[in-house]
């Protein structure tokens, strides 16, 4: 996996958060009879300021993270 950047903003380390896919609970898909499964998801998030990105897959999050302008 490609080591994250720091923080664009604060320069602070990040960290990156996997949600793997799954579905959701009998109980809750009582409540949202429409809720869709997760499919999986990845979240990287600045441990200083909480500046935080998200992508389909942890390399698409890192990738969005890691982008920065020239």
């Amino acid at each position: 996996m490609t080591e994250l950047k720091p923080c664009p903003f604060c320069g602070a380390k990040a960290l990156i958060d996997i949600i793997p896919a799954h579905r959701h609970s009998e109980w809750l898909r009582k409540q949202i009879p429409d809720l869709p499964d997760c499919e999986g998801e990845a979240f990287v998030e600045c441990t200083g300021c909480t500046a935080m990105v998200a992508g389909d897959t942890p390399e698409k999050a890192i990738a969005e993270w890691n982008r920065r302008t020239q």
